[in-house]
C-alpha cells in the first residue's frame, strides 16, 4: 500500500503562471471522487472565526464545520493564550449565555446559507472542575440543554467528544461511553429521525496491543449505535503518514463508520505555524474512511487558509493530489496581487517543511539553531535575520490590517531567533 502514499519529504513551494487546481477542475467535472465529508472544526475559535471561514469552506468545495468543543466552554481560551487547562474553565452544567447563543445561531445561519453542514458538540468532562458522570440523569439533562438548543436552531449533525480526558478523574469505560452517546442520539431523533452523530472515543487512535485500549473500543463495538460516526486521528495523536492499513486496523476494532480527524496544521496555541501541504496521507484512504476533518491553527484562521487549500485539494480528489502543485495554487488563490502572492510564498517557505509531527515545532526558530550551530556562522546568521525582518517588512506592507495574529506570531519567532543569537554570539 506504500505506492498510494505521496512522497514524505520537504516540499518546494513555487508559484504557478495560472490558477489551475483542483478548484477550476471541479467546476467542470461530476462530483468529488474522495471523501463524502470534507471539512475543519475550529481551535477555540470565536463565532466571528467560524463566521469569517463559512465562505472559505464553500470555496474550497468543502461541506462540514465542526465546532471546537473548547469554544463551547464558559471560559474559552484566552486569545494567544498557551493551551493550559489551568487558563479556560468548562461548566457544562450552566446554560450557554444568551448572547453567546446568538452569536452561534448567526454561525448556524451563515453554515446552511453556504450549503455547509454545521456539527455541534460539547465536552462534558475536559478541562471541567466537576467532570460529568455519564450515568447519571440530573448530568445527562444538564448536557442534554445544549444539544436540544442547537436542534432546535435547525442543527442535524452533532458530536459526543469524550477525548483527552483525565483517567483519574473520569471513569473510562467504552459501554458506558456508547450507552450515553446512543442516549443522546435517541433523544434528538424524537424531533429528527435524521439528525446524525459522531463520536469521539477517549482512546481515538488505539492500539490493539494494548489491552486497556483495545478492550474500550470493543465496548464501543458493542454498544454503540449503528448510525454513529467515529473519530480517529490516525496511527497516533500526530501520524506522520495515514495509511488504509492502518484505517482498516481501526475499523476492525471500532466497527463502525469512521471520520478522520487529521491534526495537522493545529498548532494547540503554540506560537508557531505549520505552513506545508498536506503530505503522507494514502491516496486510497476515502475507500476505507468516509470523512476528512482538518484540526486548524488556534487565532490564525485567515493564513491557516493556505495549508487548508491543500487538505481540500486531497480531500476532493486524493488520488490526483499533489502537494508540490498544491502548495503554490494554494498561494494564488488566495490573491490575484503578484506582490501579495509573493510576499505570501516567501511567509509560507519559512514555516515549511516535513510534515510536523509535533505541534509546537517552529521551523522559523529551528532553521536559525541549525545554521548558528556551524562554525563560523555569524554572517550566515547574520543574513538570516535581515531576511526574516524582509520577509516581515513585506508582509505588513502588502497586507496592512490583515493577517493580525500570523504577523504576531512571525514576530515572536523572530524575537526568539535573536535571543537566541544574542546567546550564540555574546
Amino acid at each position: 500500500m506504500q505506492d498510494s502514499l505521496p512522497a514524505i519529504k520537504e516540499v518546494p513551494v513555487r508559484l504557478p503562471k495560472t490558477k489551475n487546481s483542483f478548484l477550476e477542475k471541479a467546476e467542470m467535472s461530476a462530483d468529488p471522487t474522495g471523501f463524502k465529508i470534507r471539512g475543519t472544526k475550529g481551535w477555540s475559535w470565536t463565532p466571528e472565526q467560524y463566521l469569517a471561514e463559512i465562505p472559505v469552506l464553500a470555496k474550497y468545495k468543502m461541506n462540514f464545520m465542526m465546532n471546537c468543543y473548547i469554544s463551547m466552554f464558559s471560559h474559552p481560551l484566552p486569545a494567544d493564550s498557551l493551551w493550559k487547562l489551568t487558563t479556560t474553565k468548562n461548566e457544562w452544567w450552566l446554560p450557554i449565555p444568551d448572547a453567546k447563543k446568538k452569536a452561534y445561531e448567526r454561525v448556524f445561519a451563515k453554515a446552511r446559507e453556504y450549503g455547509i453542514s454545521f456539527c455541534f458538540g460539547v465536552h462534558a468532562q475536559l478541562a471541567s472542575p466537576r467532570p460529568a458522570n455519564l450515568s447519571s440523569d440530573k448530568d445527562f439533562e444538564a448536557i442534554w440543554q445544549h444539544y436540544a438548543w442547537a436542534q432546535s436552531k435547525g442543527i442535524h449533525w452533532f458530536s459526543v467528544p469524550l477525548d483527552d480526558v483525565n483517567e483519574k478523574d473520569t471513569r473510562i469505560s467504552g459501554e458506558e461511553h456508547a450507552r450515553f452517546v446512543n442516549r443522546i442520539l435517541s433523544r434528538l431523533r424524537e424531533k429528527d429521525k435524521d439528525a446524525q452523530m459522531i463520536f469521539c472515543p477517549t482512546y481515538y487512535h488505539a492500539d490493539a496491543k494494548v489491552p486497556k485500549e483495545k478492550a474500550y473500543l470493543e465496548g464501543v463495538a458493542k454498544i454503540l449505535d449503528k448510525d454513529v460516526y467515529v473519530f480517529w486521528t490516525g496511527k497516533s495523536v500526530l501520524p506522520t503518514t495515514i495509511t488504509v492499513a492502518d484505517a482498516e486496523e481501526f475499523k476492525s476494532m471500532v466497527k463502525h463508520r469512521v471520520i478522520l480527524w487529521d491534526n495537522y496544521p493545529v498548532n494547540d496555541a503554540w506560537k508557531t505555524l505549520h505552513l506545508e501541504p498536506l503530505t503522507g496521507r494514502d491516496r486510497l484512504l476515502s475507500t476505507v474512511v468516509d470523512g476528512y476533518m482538518a484540526n486548524p491553527h488556534f487565532m490564525q484562521n485567515d493564513i491557516n487558509r493556505i495549508p487548508l487549500f491543500t487538505i481540500a485539494d486531497y480531500a476532493y480528489d486524493p488520488i490526483s493530489y499533489n502537494p508540490e502543485t498544491s502548495i503554490g495554487q494554494a498561494i494564488v488563490h488566495q490573491t490575484d496581487n503578484i506582490k501579495q502572492q509573493q510576499a505570501l510564498l516567501e511567509f509560507t517557505r519559512l514555516y515549511s517543511g516535513n510534515i510536523v509531527r509535533n505541534v509546537a515545532f517552529n521551523q522559523v526558530v529551528e532553521n536559525a539553531k541549525r545554521i548558528m550551530s556551524a562554525p563560523f556562522s555569524r554572517p550566515v546568521a547574520d543574513a538570516y535575520i535581515a531576511y526574516l525582518k524582509k520577509v516581515q517588512l513585506d508582509l505588513e506592507r502588502e497586507f496592512p490590517g490583515q493577517y493580525t495574529s500570523a504577523k504576531k506570531t512571525f514576530s515572536e519567532s523572530i524575537r526568539q531567533v535573536e535571543t537566541d543569537y544574542a546567546y550564540k554570539y555574546k
